[in-house]
C-alpha cells in the first residue's frame, strides 16, 4: 500500500510536536484517542566534561494508539526540530546547538509520546542522538539514555497515583534532590530512585512544580502532562 507523508515545517521553539495525524491514515493505525493520558518519555543527557557544542537527534514511534512525539530541548541552546507522519510511524528529529561559548551538558533533549496505554508505545529503528564538539568532531561515549518510561510512575508499579506523589513530596521535604546529577540515584526512606523520574515538567530540575503537576494529574481524569 502506498504510504502518504505530510511534512511539518522545522521550528525553533524549545518544545515542538513533530508530526500530526493524517486524514488518510489507516484506521488500524489510529493515533492516541482523546482520552489518552499516558505519557511515555525518552531522555538523553550529555557528560558535563565532553565539551559538546551540538547534538543531532532522531526519533520514530508507531502511530497506533500514540501521538507524535514532542521534542523538548531541556538544555540551553538553539533548537531546530521537525518531522513527518507516515501510515505506520511518526518520524522526527533535528539539532540542538549551544549558543556562543557555552556547551550542551546534563539533561539535553527528550521525546514525549502520549499513548492510550503504556503497552501501545513502540519505538522504530530510527532513534538516535549524536554529539559533536567544536569543528564538527564527533564526541563518542558522551551521550547517555535509558529506556522510555511512564511519566509520573515513580515507584514503577505501572500506575500514576498518590503513592508516586507521596514519594516526591517526601523527597522534597527531605531535600533529597540536592546535589544529585540528572542520572543520579535519590534515596528516599531507604528506597532508591533515579533523579530524572521526578522531573515531571521536563525542565531538568526537580522542584515543587513537579509535585504540583503530578498531584493535578492524579486528582483529575482529564489533565494531561503538558509535555
Amino acid at each position: 500500500m502506498k504510504k502518504t507523508f505530510k511534512k511539518i515545517a522545522a521550528t525553533l521553539s524549545a518544545a515542538v510536536m513533530c508530526a500530526i495525524p493524517m486524514a488518510s491514515a489507516l484506521s488500524a493505525n489510529a493515533a492516541a484517542g482523546p482520552n489518552a493520558r499516558c505519557t511515555m518519555r525518552k531522555i538523553y543527557w550529555i557528560d558535563s566534561t565532553a565539551y559538546v557544542k551540538k547534538i543531532n537527534v532522531g526519533f520514530t514511534n508507531v502511530r497506533e494508539g500514540c501521538s507524535p512525539a514532542t521534542i523538548t530541548a531541556i538544555a540551553a541552546g538553539t533548537p531546530s526540530f521537525g518531522g513527518s507522519a507516515g501510515d505506520v510511524y511518526y518520524n522526527c528529529g533535528g539539532t540542538l546547538t549551544a549558543n556562543g561559548s557555552n556547551y550542551i551538558k546534563g539533561a539535553a533533549v527528550s521525546f514525549s509520546v502520549l499513548c492510550n496505554s503504556p503497552s501501545c508505545y513502540e519505538e522504530g529503528r530510527n532513534v538516535y542522538c549524536y554529539a559533536y564538539k567544536a569543528g564538527g568532531v564527533q564526541s563518542y561515549n558522551s551521550v547517555h539514555t535509558v529506556p522510555a518510561f511512564l511519566v509520573g510512575d515513580i515507584n514503577k508499579d505501572g500506575y500514576v497515583n498518590g503513592s508516586d506523589s507521596g514519594i516526591l513530596n517526601t523527597g522534597l521535604c527531605q531535600n533529597a534532590f540536592t546535589n544529585v546529577s540528572y542520572d543520579g540515584v535519590v534515596t528516599i526512606n531507604s528506597n532508591n530512585y533515579y533523579y530524572y523520574t521526578f522531573d515531571i515538567d521536563d525542565n531538568g530540575v526537580v522542584n515543587a512544580n513537579d509535585l504540583t503537576m503530578l498531584r493535578k494529574y492524579e486528582s483529575s481524569s482529564t489533565y494531561k502532562f503538558e509535555r
